[in-house]
């Protein structure tokens, strides 16, 4: 099993933001948590990258577990995060933002090819690589966010809500640069308040609500499921 989580619980003080929450991941998946704020999605995924203790519960890993593994030592086993908000350092370069993703990273002649991947990816970063990424328009700052991550060379990629705040056509081009990268063999785990969009793009999704995981399946399934329907979809 490529990721599993197991009967995951995490308090913040008396709050409980997840209870037992279990499910899995398999290598080459897009699976998508949805649900309504607050629910708990952006916890659970700051607990897969090592930014929040869960108070019980097991994360394994490709075969080991993971549970209170650092979150520097998550980076260099392949999990990566591109968070809400983005988390750019908004006074340093586009370029300096981007290699700082592959600070676990040693090996320099790689990191460069790395860095020209991410330009090919998202050409207008190398235009702009020299400015200050806190002067990007709200589509370029995600690219960066994305192209971040991936300089750490993930297995695991998590996004917190890549969709947010943008344009269609911004959307466009960074959800088909994800299929790209699953295509490649990267695995996704995205969390999206666009129940539309998630469900259209993943292979599988589950739904979170007060905590707890209350359905799961085939991303069509979903799309078709009435209290889905109701409760994201729009009816």
């Amino acid at each position: 099993m490529f990721l599993l989580v197991k009967k995951l619980s995490v308090n913040y003080g008396k709050i409980e933001a997840l209870r037992e929450v279990s499910l899995q991941i398999e290598e080459g998946e897009i699976v998508a948590l949805i649900g309504a704020n607050g629910a708990g999605k952006t916890t659970l995924l700051r607990t897969l990258s090592g930014l929040a203790a869960p108070r019980s519960g097991r994360i394994d890993y490709l075969g080991r577990e993971i549970t209170r593994l650092a979150s520097d030592r998550r980076v260099r086993e392949g999990i990566a995060q591109v968070p809400e908000g983005r988390g750019l350092f908004s006074v340093l370069s586009v370029e300096d933002n981007l290699l700082l993703g592959a600070y676990t990273r040693k090996d320099r002649d790689a990191i460069a090819r790395d860095l020209r991947e991410v330009y090919r990816r998202f050409p207008i970063l190398e235009e702009k690589r020299r400015q200050y990424a806190g002067t990007l328009s709200g589509g370029q700052q995600q690219m960066v966010a994305v192209g971040r991550a991936l300089m750490s060379r993930p297995k695991l990629l998590l996004l917190d809500e890549p969709g947010m705040g943008l344009a269609p056509v911004i959307v466009d081009e960074i959800f088909s640069t994800l299929s790209r990268l699953r295509d490649e063999g990267t695995t996704i785990f995205l969390v999206e308040q666009n129940a539309h969009l998630a469900l259209g793009f993943a292979d599988r999704a589950y739904v979170l609500e007060n905590g707890r995981i209350v359905r799961e399946g085939p991303s069509r399934e979903l799309l078709d499921d009435e209290s889905v329907k109701e409760a994201y979809l729009g009816g």
